[in-house]
């Protein structure tokens, strides 16, 4: 893996799906780009221009921690991505795509109670698919909340990991610094987003493998040369 391009939803999907695996890949010296969809929490939290902001800010500096070289955020709306159009999503991811060529694009899974993390996981799949992309690998992440949710709610299939990747303490320590730079989606003990929740689930990935911490990911094309 030598450029691996991110596709979330919302600012902290990245975060919370991947981000210690995202520390140690660009410790590795993977160049990493993060495509952000919506632009807002307002579904959320207080709606307007000053929480576009801040948000935008928030993802910034959360990607400067894990260091992530490149970010952009769209312009699409926060839980709205079904008023959008799959085609027009599908095309912006595209764009992604082929202007930063990467040869592996993470993105959350089909398995979430989110409708926008469902929709961006398909325009995920359109926009990499084989013989015109070059995109080599594509791997799914659990969101906290969204995928454990899913499966409570019934979603079907619901998410199966195929793909531990290892971190160390200090990856799963910059994966809760970059949490944190998003503020108010922080939640106390014992909600899924709480820090304890997040180490929680880092430890239990990695005991399933025999280490201390992994995190866990779906895999819906892999190929070898």
């Amino acid at each position: 893996m030598r450029r691996l391009l991110v596709v979330v939803a919302h600012g902290d999907d990245e975060t919370l799906g991947a981000g210690a695996t995202l520390a140690r890949l660009a410790d590795e010296g993977v160049r990493i780009r993060l495509c952000v969809l919506t632009h807002d929490d307002g579904s959320r939290h207080a709606a307007g221009p000053q929480a576009a902001t801040d948000r935008s800010v928030a993802v910034k500096e959360a990607a400067r921690i894990l260091g992530i070289a490149e970010v952009g955020v769209h312009g699409y709306g926060d839980n709205r991505l079904d008023t959008v159009g799959q085609l027009d999503l599908n095309r912006t991811v595209e764009a992604e795509v082929r202007e930063f060529g990467p040869d592996a694009v993470f993105t959350s899974s089909t398995a979430d109670l989110n409708q926008d993390h469902r929709l961006v996981s398909a325009a995920v799949r359109v926009a990499a698919r084989p013989g015109r992309s070059g995109v080599k690998e594509i791997r799914c992440f659990e969101v906290r909340s969204a995928t454990d949710w899913g499966e409570a709610s019934g979603i079907r299939p619901a998410f199966s990991p195929v793909c531990w990747q290892v971190v160390s303490e200090d990856h799963v320590e910059r994966k809760l610094a970059a949490l944190r730079a998003y503020g108010r989606e922080v939640e106390e003990w014992p909600q899924p987003r709480s820090e304890e929740g997040v180490r929680a689930l880092a430890a239990y990935r990695g005991s399933q493998v025999s280490v201390a911490y992994a995190e866990a990911f779906e895999i819906p094309r892999l190929v070898r040369d």
